[in-house]
């Protein structure tokens, strides 16, 4: 019972890997990138639903941008969101943060949390986006 376990949860997670959907784009420089992003990302507005920002905001995209100046060629996948939280409270309320990327700060290749925008989400509806937002939610205590 133990190894059928296992192989389905192994397939479970082959399939998910395979069928996420994920787009390819060239961008004359990193910063046509970031200015895309951002626009996507002043486009959601409290009460849309989960469903509605997935579309705004699209798939996971691989960036592909030509060698500029010193700057090497860059081919990197950016997952859309980067990072995802959910909090149940109680039942009745799912609290849900989708974490995307917006501003290379460190910029050694790795994507840490201070470099996307949180969008919250209760009950699958966005209550909120960035972070002066969500400090102010988590100190209500709404996160624990």
């Amino acid at each position: 019972m133990k190894k059928f376990s296992l192989l389905f949860v192994l397939l479970l997670v082959t399939l998910n890997i395979c069928c996420q959907e994920i787009e390819e784009k060239d961008y004359p420089n990193f910063q046509a990138f970031l200015t895309d992003q951002n626009l996507k990302i002043s486009k959601i507005k409290n009460g849309l639903s989960k469903l509605l920002v997935n579309e705004i905001i699209g798939p996971s995209i691989i960036v592909k941008v030509p060698k500029v100046g010193r700057m090497k060629p860059l081919k990197k996948l950016f997952k859309q969101p980067i990072y995802l939280n959910e909090y149940k409270s109680n039942p009745k309320k799912v609290i849900s943060i989708n974490w995307y990327f917006t501003t290379p700060k460190d910029q050694d290749g790795i994507i840490s949390k201070k470099e996307c925008i949180p969008v919250i989400f209760e009950n699958d509806s966005v209550v909120g986006l960035g972070w002066d937002f969500f400090n102010s939610y988590r100190r209500s205590n709404v996160l624990r």
